[in-house]
């Protein structure tokens, strides 16, 4: 079994499962055939270009995934009786380069620290129709 016959089994699966990851697994797939056709009958440019298209591409389908999860998210809470969000977000740093020199002597010093905290709990409950009549589109 080859890696896009794996890759396609699990993107049938995930499609079932999770359409925001299927859409990964699609492109994940799409790229592997294409590379495989550059490196059997191309040049290093050839490979070079497939690859950074690859990326380009791989890179717009996670951010496809990511409003595709959001909209998920969003008709979710549309339609849930009760909705509890926790989020959490704090991304810093902080990082110093310095150069002392004294009349003896010369010092260089670099010095950094980063904090990350994540947290995102949705938790849903309940189930309701929306009106559609008054939804605006």
């Amino acid at each position: 079994m080859s890696a896009i016959d794996i890759v396609g089994i699990a993107a049938r699966v995930a499609l079932e499962i999770n359409p925001v990851t299927s859409l990964i697994l699609k492109a994940t797939e799409s790229a592997i055939e294409k590379s495989n056709a550059v490196v059997e009958k191309g040049s290093i440019e050839e490979l070079k270009a497939e690859a950074m298209r690859q990326e380009i591409s791989l890179k717009m389908a996670k951010e496809q995934a990511r409003v595709s999860q959001e909209i998920a998210i969003a008709r979710r809470i549309d339609t849930a009786e009760e909705v509890t969000i926790e989020e959490f977000y704090d991304t810093s740093g902080d990082a110093n380069v310095g150069l002392k020199s004294t009349g003896e002597a010369v010092s260089f010093g670099v010095n950094g620290s980063g904090k990350h905290v994540t947290k995102r709990v949705y938790k849903f409950k309940g189930w309701h129709d929306i009106d559609l009549e008054n939804v605006e589109i």
